[in-house]
Formats: C-alpha cells, sequence, structure tokens
C-alpha cells in the first residue's frame, strides 16, 4: 500500500510533463532531466567509493601491527574496490542504454556533470 501511494504521487507530479507532450521538446526536456539526474548521482557515488576506499587505505597504515585493525582495513579497501567497479559496470550500463533507447550520438561522459570543459 506504502508503495501505491509513493507510484500514485510520482504520477500525480509528472502528469504536467505527460499532458504537455504534445508541445514540442516537451518529451526531450524531460530525458534532459533525467540524464542530469543521473549524472549527478553517478558522479557522487563514484565519491563515496573513493573515499571508502581511500579511509580503508588510511586506516590499514594506521593499524601499525595490530591484525584485526588490519583486517578490517582490508575489508574496506576490498568494498571499496568491489563499489567503484560496480560503479564502473553502471556507468557503462547507462552508456550503452542511452545510445540504444535514445541514438545519442555523444556519449555519456562523467564530466559534463561536473562542468569541465571538453575539447
Amino acid at each position: 500500500m506504502k508503495y501505491l501511494r509513493i507510484i500514485s504521487l510520482i504520477i500525480t507530479f509528472l502528469a504536467p510533463f505527460m499532458a504537455s507532450a504534445a508541445a514540442a521538446g516537451a518529451f526531450d526536456d524531460v530525458i534532459d532531466l533525467l540524464t542530469i539526474g543521473l549524472n549527478t548521482i553517478i558522479v557522487f557515488l563514484f565519491l563515496v567509493a573513493t573515499v571508502i576506499f581511500l579511509f580503508g587505505v588510511v586506516r590499514y597504515i594506521s593499524a601499525g601491527g595490530e591484525e584485526d585493525k588490519q583486517a578490517e582495513a582490508r575489508n574496506m579497501i576490498m568494498w571499496g574496490i568491489i563499489f567503484l567497479a560496480v560503479m564502473v559496470a553502471v556507468w557503462g550500463f547507462v552508456n550503452i542504454v542511452l545510445d540504444f533507447v535514445f541514438g545519442s550520438e555523444d556519449p555519456f561522459d562523467i564530466r559534463d556533470s561536473l562542468g569541465v570543459p571538453q575539447q
């Protein structure tokens, strides 16, 4: 029941976009908004994965010779690497879906969401 309320709320907020779909460019605006949102989320998750990895490295270095602290730090490093690998895979999957569904000529680039100028 809770999910039904959430879905109906989302549909209610998307209804004006759907009603104005006859206007030129309205659907493109929604797709652009979704793409910007995905860019931002993926950049944030890359940042989180990198922080987890680096925090694990710092904990490993500061553990000294204590085996239990080193084991915890190794686990954190391992999970950071796994998280980064999953994020690269998700990034690639989103590229494939965007290219296949929307036929984008420009590949999905993580630098777009950071405001980095391209040449």
